[in-house]
């Protein structure tokens, strides 16, 4: 990942956080104001993406640091150890979301409605909706899971935002328990959004293989090489967010051991040139 590309992921995941920060303090004060529990799920989602930017503006950060003697490999695990932390947190909130809305119904809770909650949800879903577009376009130039993480969550974020505003004109029709009704969605959602991120981010943490397609395509990059006269025995499997690729290269018999390591090595430089291979080891047999 290039400096530009990780300052502007910095930049996305900072905006992020200060604009949940303030979508926190705007919901909470319409849910003490109107008793809405819709309010209150979409407070404690926004509380829960101060956090998830939180998280995610330091793990970009590490990520991105260079290769030291502890982490001789890189810091290409920040990630999705950010995006693990991110779905617990939605885990925990989403039960205590759907806890408060199923007291709300069984205690027959009713709200005070103002326009101001119509305010009040909709900036959230414009805001969001601004923050879903940039993390898309960002994360398909990067294929990170940080701005994955913030892509998806801002998604689910806009989807139940126009849930709320919906409630909130039911309840303007009369039919006012419908808002703790709708926040049980709004709890399915934030807790959907956990697991979609913890399964993504195990898949790293774990070291699984890429697609196939994926291994065929280096095994190509690398018979591309001149000298190369096969390739074969590719294993590779994900280290964080990048990939380390082991693989066996042919050479021809009449050459030197110079020319053999050379070849060797133009092998690892071409694979390691791909943006989501971050280590590549070659070794050399003689046909």
């Amino acid at each position: 990942m290039t400096p530009d590309q990780t300052s502007r992921q910095r930049a996305i995941t900072i905006i992020t956080l200060l604009g949940s920060g303030g979508l926190v303090a705007a919901l909470f004060a319409a849910y003490l104001t109107w008793d809405s529990q819709l309010a209150l799920a979409q407070a404690a989602d926004s509380f829960m993406d101060v956090f998830t930017a939180g998280v995610l503006t330091w793990t970009v950060i590490v990520a991105a640091q260079r290769p030291d003697k502890e982490h001789p490999f890189g810091h290409a695990r920040a990630e999705p150890i950010g995006g693990l932390i991110v779905a617990v947190i939605a885990g925990v909130l989403a039960i205590e979301v759907g806890r408060s809305a199923i007291g709300a119904i069984i205690a027959h809770q009713r709200i005070r409605i103002d326009w101001l909650l119509v305010v009040a949800f909709g900036s959230k879903t414009v805001f969001k909706s601004a923050i879903m577009f940039i993390a898309g376009a960002a994360y398909r130039q990067t294929k990170g899971p940080a701005m994955k993480a913030l892509k998806v969550d801002a998604r689910n974020d806009v989807m139940v935002s126009l849930l709320a505003i919906g409630g909130f004109f039911a309840a303007r029709a009369g039919w006012t328990q419908l808002d703790a009704w709708l926040a049980l969605p709004v709890a399915a959602w934030i807790g959907w959004s956990g697991i979609e991120l913890a399964r993504d981010n195990i898949r790293y943490l774990m070291g699984e293989a890429p697609p196939q397609a994926r291994q065929d395509e280096l095994l190509a990059l690398a018979l591309a090489v001149p000298g190369v006269v096969n390739a074969h025995d590719l294993r590779a499997h994900f280290l964080g967010t990048e990939l380390q690729v082991h693989l066996h290269v042919l050479v021809a018999p009449d050459i030197s051991v110079q020319q053999a390591h050379d070849i060797g090595e133009a092998v690892r430089i071409r694979l390691e040139a791909e943006g989501d291979v971050g280590h590549c080891s070659v070794h050399i047999d003689v046909k």
